[in-house]
């Protein structure tokens, strides 16, 4: 199976056909006839009973939940509780094993691919951040924030009010031969809690596949859910919000970031610090990213009927 990602062909390969679906679901908007123009990056991905213990090369990153292992141009991505993936930097091949239990948490599946695909990606020039991203006229609303800051929500109401969606959670960026950057479209699925889809009538009908017993979590689904064909696969920025939300606040405001915290926040959202041969073209489209539109700090309030109307405003200037 090929997909094309900005003139990256992608081969998925798998023997197993849930793995097949779940990522035909993600990448559907990608797909291609196989590309020859360039080496494909190839991913292979198997269901595993169990993993193997942590792998013998240096650690270079840890977290609660994952590591990244480095050999020359062998890294591992280690996560003991969902699977393993080993990433050859030269060859462009991602071999991964993943548990059952990466199916049955929420994002885990998808959450993996990008963690295991952003290293060659950023070799070929496209570098990702944790973000929301939809455009309208060709010019992007990049939402950045932590877990729970409220970039789904405020997405939703964008997508709802005509934008075209870019990412749900990883834009790619793109550095451009006269000085500025693209935002560039990244496969996924849209979601968000029951609570937040309760609060837009056109997504409503949705709550319906809960099962009535479910504990609230959150519902993936596809973008047609919301529009067919509304993606964005390119587009200029417009403007960066960084939402969080302030409870007992009456209304939505933004308030202005200057250019550097802008890019202080970014950084915390994208740079891989082990990844030390991409970092300084990392921090170059991060840059030009903040230098070519404006920044703001977006207090969220229960008002998302408002929040297209002022993000749309800020982006005009």
């Amino acid at each position: 199976m090929f997909y094309a990602l900005h003139g990256v062909p992608i081969q998925f390969e798998s023997h197993d056909a849930r793995l097949t679906a779940r990522w035909h679901r993600q990448w559907a908007p990608f797909a291609s006839a196989p590309v020859v123009s360039s080496a494909p990056i190839v991913v292979r991905l198997e269901v595993a009973l169990a993993l193997p213990p942590p792998p013998a090369e240096a650690v270079v990153s840890e977290g609660p939940f994952v590591a990244y292992h480095r050999s020359g141009d062998r890294l591992v991505l280690y996560l003991p509780r969902w699977g393993r993936c080993d990433i050859h930097l030269a060859a462009n091949i991602v071999e991964g094993r993943l548990l059952e239990s990466c199916f049955e948490a929420y994002g885990v599946f998808e959450d993996v691919v990008i963690m295991a695909l952003a290293p060659l990606l950023r070799r070929r020039g496209l570098f990702t951040i944790h973000a929301f991203a939809a455009a309208r006229q060709g010019r992007a609303a990049i939402l950045a924030g932590d877990i729970g800051a409220g970039k789904t929500t405020t997405g939703l109401a964008l997508l709802l009010a005509g934008y075209r969606l870019c990412a749900n959670d990883s834009p790619l960026l793109r550095l451009k031969a006269d000085g500025g950057v693209d935002v560039l479209a990244y496969p996924g699925l849209l979601s968000a809690y029951p609570d937040s889809l309760s609060r837009f009538p056109a997504l409503a009908g949705l709550l319906a596949e809960l099962p009535p017993d479910r504990p609230p979590a959150k519902l993936s689904f596809a973008l047609d859910a919301i529009r067919p064909e509304a993606w964005q696969y390119e587009a200029q920025p417009g403007a960066l919000f960084f939402p969080r939300v302030v409870p007992g606040l009456a209304a939505s405001t933004l308030f202005p970031l200057d250019r550097f915290e802008a890019l202080r926040r970014l950084i915390a959202h994208a740079v891989e610090r082990w990844d030390t041969a991409t970092i300084p073209t990392h921090l170059q489209a991060l840059r030009r990213l903040v230098e070519s539109c404006p920044a703001y700090e977006l207090h969220l309030a229960p008002d998302i009927e408002r929040l297209p109307a002022l993000l749309t405003a800020a982006m005009d200037g």
